[in-house]
């Protein structure tokens, strides 16, 4: 089991950065979405709210095997974080965090969080702009 350094999990959970998940579906034609409660509640897992991603939510529970890529970007600095799907939850601690953290922000859209998707992180990669653009970091 890898650990997502501080830094790069202090990006993904800034409210500020443009998180970004590309899951594959059944025939391998890869599926881009920005996900803005991607996040890393601990340091060795990642973890999103599923409010509209029907299709995402498809592919992961479709290709429970397949390697899924997780981007945060804030100005010059960037990671990835290829990971694969853990486990999809409709109660609980990681829900109700969810819940606490989103509900505000949706309530009175329509929309609902309809579950929580965990991922295990399996190889870190730095993409910010620099000497160390496509360095694998863990």
């Amino acid at each position: 089991m890898i650990r997502i350094p501080r830094d790069v999990a202090n990006l993904f959970n800034n409210p500020e950065t443009v998180k970004v998940l590309v899951t594959l579906n059944q025939h391998g034609v890869p599926h881009c979405v920005p996900i803005s409660s991607l996040s890393i509640p601990s340091s060795d897992i990642i973890a999103f709210a599923v409010i509209m991603a029907d299709e995402t939510h498809r592919n992961l529970l479709n290709n429970p095997d397949k390697v899924v890529a997780a981007t945060a970007v804030r100005g010059f600095q960037s990671y990835q974080i290829k990971a694969k799907p853990q486990e999809y939850v409709t109660e609980g601690a990681a829900f109700d965090a969810f819940r606490q953290r989103f509900g505000g922000i949706i309530m009175g859209s329509g929309l609902e969080i309809k579950g929580v998707w965990i991922l295990k992180p399996l190889e870190i990669y730095d993409q910010s702009i620099g000497s160390d653009a496509g360095k694998r970091i863990v």
